[in-house]
């Protein structure tokens, strides 16, 4: 009688082990898919809110400036001019910005003030700082207009292409990371 009593509570006891060990790989690997998905969830929130919008502006910046320069100041050298605009010139870049370089700035410094809680890492970037301060010396160039300077040029200077190179490599990293986040969810039969 006492095999078939030890038998049975060996039984039990195995049940009991493998019902908590069971229940503590399920909640592990849930516990697991929860972070991957809120990893998932955030990386795409960081795209989608943040670094696609300023993608698309900064790159449509860039290429309208580019253009600009290509077409209307070719003859000028690097550097401040410092004697007046002739006429012409003075009204086309007036226009040009009041009509594409500062309205893009504004947006871009708008979705990064709106937005800046996105950014990568536990700082918000120097290069990014350095643009909407850039971006920001925009509203006093329109509102004073004629005091101004000889080159009606902001006060601070766009930071260049390491602004541009910041928001590719943030979105390019990003886009590689939700790539990989949605090939391993996929993977697990989980998208």
């Amino acid at each position: 009688m006492e095999i078939p009593m030890n038998a049975a509570m060996v039984t039990a006891c195995a049940s009991v082990l493998i019902a908590v060990l069971v229940y503590w790989l399920n909640h592990h690997g849930e516990t697991r898919r929860s972070l991957r998905r809120a990893r998932t969830d955030w990386v795409s929130s960081q795209l989608r809110e943040l670094y696609a919008p300023l993608l698309v502006l900064a790159e449509t910046n860039e290429k309208a400036w580019g253009e600009y320069r290509r077409r209307f100041m070719a003859h000028a050298g690097p550097g401040l001019c410092s004697h007046p605009l002739p006429e012409l010139d003075e009204a086309r870049w007036r226009t040009w910005v009041e009509t594409v370089f500062a309205p893009n700035a504004r947006k871009m410094r708008e979705i990064i003030t709106a937005r800046g809680d996105l950014i990568i890492g536990g700082e918000m970037p120097a290069v990014v700082l350095d643009f909407c301060a850039h971006a920001a010396t925009y509203d006093a160039l329109l509102s004073d207009w004629d005091g101004a300077g000889p080159d009606k040029s902001v006060l601070i200077r766009h930071p260049g292409s390491r602004f541009l190179s910041y928001v590719r490599e943030s979105h390019g990293s990003l886009k590689a990371e939700q790539a990989l986040l949605l090939k391993a969810a996929r993977g697990r039969g989980r998208v």
